[in-house]
């Protein structure tokens, strides 16, 4: 695919589709198109073909006419509908065609559109890591699978953040995934302990302190100082959780994030980590991480 020659089509037009498509033409891509159930269907003054204007995209009726229109097409759905998107597209694709699922399904949902597509088009598992309506196409996008590279280079010319970690479909998404175990988590964590703060009356305080504790130094380094800190004070660390909960318990506050840590700060004294690391705490976190694999393995 010559980049002068680049035909890009959005499968399934929402927030997302709207808000690429717009930089993407103001960034010089001409000839943007896209397809969904519902833009199939809207007609003259249709909310959805007026947002399909201000991006200068033109809505197609069929998956059959936007395969046939775009080369590079983008599937912006529902997770939960990804394969069932690709497979109404698989038969309208061929060769010349590079397939990029950026819906946020599951790992294995990943691995079976490459394999659905090994043979028959080009496929990109990708995940877009922030915010699109606010960041739009800067925002990062990880791309993996056999075809992640030639997307990237296709994509950055016209500003495109993407970032290609691997070779295999389903890393990407792995690694979007992975990371909202700890974004999703912290926003529960926060929940938890303001909950507290409040039922104490001490909220406003307390939000500052933790930010206060947060805003001290780069995030890395934070990393750093929990993951290690926690291989080598684990067993104090169970005891103050006890306690916490023992107060959360006495304000009628929620208690499940507090009990979760608790429970990993446990796992973590079985596993034997302080004893491994005699108080010293280790230069990086591969050492725990290592460690903790190690254990359980």
């Amino acid at each position: 695919m010559e980049m002068g020659k680049l035909n890009v089509g959005f499968l399934g037009f929402g927030e997302a589709g709207y808000h690429f498509a717009k930089d993407l033409t103001h960034a010089g891509l001409p000839g943007i198109v896209a397809y969904s159930p519902s833009g199939a269907k809207a007609g003259p003054g249709d909310p959805l073909r007026t947002r399909a204007a201000e991006a200068s995209v033109e809505l197609v009726r069929s998956p059959r006419e936007l395969c046939k229109r775009a080369h590079l097409i983008i599937a912006l759905v529902p997770g939960r509908a990804a394969l069932k998107t690709l497979r109404s597209v698989r038969a309208h694709l061929n060769a010349e065609h590079i397939y990029v699922d950026a819906s946020t399904a599951a790992v294995k949902a990943m691995e079976q559109a490459g394999q659905m597509l090994e043979g028959k088009s080009g496929f990109v598992d990708a995940a877009i890591m922030g915010t699109v309506p606010t960041g739009g196409i800067k925002v990062l996008t990880v791309a993996s699978g056999p075809h992640a590279e030639t997307f990237r280079a296709l994509m950055a010319p016209y500003g495109m953040n993407i970032q290609v970690i691997g070779e295999k479909p389903g890393t990407a998404t792995a690694m979007k995934l992975i990371r909202s175990v700890c974004m999703k988590g912290l926003a529960a964590m926060l929940l938890e302990s303001l909950e507290a703060a409040r039922r104490s009356g001490i909220l406003e305080a307390v939000a500052v302190d933790i930010a206060g504790s947060i805003d001290e130094r780069p995030f890395g380094q934070i990393i750093k100082r929990f993951v290690c800190g926690t291989a080598v004070h684990a067993q104090r660390r169970v005891h103050e959780m006890t306690d916490s909960l023992e107060l959360l318990r006495s304000l009628g506050a929620s208690t499940r994030m507090t009990r979760a840590t608790r429970a990993m700060l446990l796992d973590v004294v079985n596993l034997g980590l302080p004893a491994r690391f005699d108080g010293r705490e280790p230069d990086s976190i591969v050492p725990v991480l290592d460690a903790i694999v190690g254990a359980k393995q």
